[in-house]
């Protein structure tokens, strides 16, 4: 960001393709692409854990919450790899798996 303005496409000449796009949202607004992605957690996630209430009917959180975090692992590590979040986001996630992962393994709920 210059002076106050935002960068266009036209600040990126070395990218290719819709890159310069992603690039300039990504340097414009804050944590754009990290929200993305916490919202794409929760889609899955209420989508999960309805999915499975229907169908058994018993409420089932930490197999949702395991199953989100572990899709969102590759999701944000191809956000990564082109250098639109940050590669914490990809650990974030990582450790929200194992953390969940020891927690559903700890439990009784069988």
């Amino acid at each position: 960001m210059v002076g106050g303005f935002c960068n266009t496409i036209t600040s990126y000449p070395g990218a290719g393709g819709s890159m310069p796009l992603w690039y300039s949202i990504r340097d414009c607004v804050p944590m754009a692409f990290e929200a993305l992605l916490f919202g794409i957690f929760l889609i899955i996630f209420a989508g999960n854990y309805f999915l499975i209430k229907n169908r058994t009917g018993r409420a089932k959180i930490l197999i949702a919450l395991l199953a989100s975090s572990f899709v969102m692992i590759p999701l944000s590590m191809l956000l990564a790899l082109a250098q639109i979040v940050k590669f914490g986001s990809v650990l974030l996630y990582a450790f929200l798996t194992i953390v969940i992962f020891i927690l559903f393994l700890l439990s009784d709920n069988t």
